[in-house]
């Protein structure tokens, strides 16, 4: 389907939609920490992140929110089509007006990811996942492997 079939003819200048969403809508400010390091901080179009139960799409002029975040990957694109991307794991999102605070328990780089060393730590997590001795572990290990397959995912 066509720019042209689905808009009115020149009502999108850019022919490209996220531009002219961006451009109509502003900029947000992000802040990203961890406790260990000040992450990201500056201005961006939109963001993704990895919610608790879903992924979860920050534009501007989003509702008001506190999410609960889980374990996998953090995308920032800014204007210029410049994308940041970290793995996550655990945390909280606020978004209040244009301004969006991410609070995370862990965070990475792709840079950051020693893949063999990872690669090794999934597989003896998978092997103690075969017999967990309590719930609590057994929860602790499928955080522990989600967080594995994130950092290798950033890093590919």
């Amino acid at each position: 389907m066509s720019v042209g079939a689905e808009h009115p003819h020149d009502s999108l200048r850019s022919h490209d939609i996220v531009d002219e969403v961006n451009e109509r809508q502003g900029v947000l400010e992000v802040v990203v920490v961890s406790p260990a390091r000040p992450v990201y901080e500056g201005k961006a179009s939109h963001l993704y992140v990895t919610g608790k139960d879903s992924s979860l799409g920050i534009w501007p002029k989003h509702a008001d929110i506190v999410s609960a975040l889980g374990t996998g990957p953090l995308r920032i694109f800014e204007a210029d089509g410049t994308v940041h991307r970290f793995a996550i794991s655990g945390g909280f999102l606020k978004v209040g007006g244009s301004k969006v605070t991410v609070l995370i328990d862990k965070a990475t780089g792709p840079d950051e990811v020693d893949v063999a060393a990872v690669s090794k730590e999934l597989d003896e997590v998978k092997q103690a996942l075969q017999h967990p001795k309590s719930d609590e572990e057994y929860d602790a290990l499928r955080t522990q492997r989600d967080w594995c397959q994130a950092r290798i995912a950033l890093a590919r």
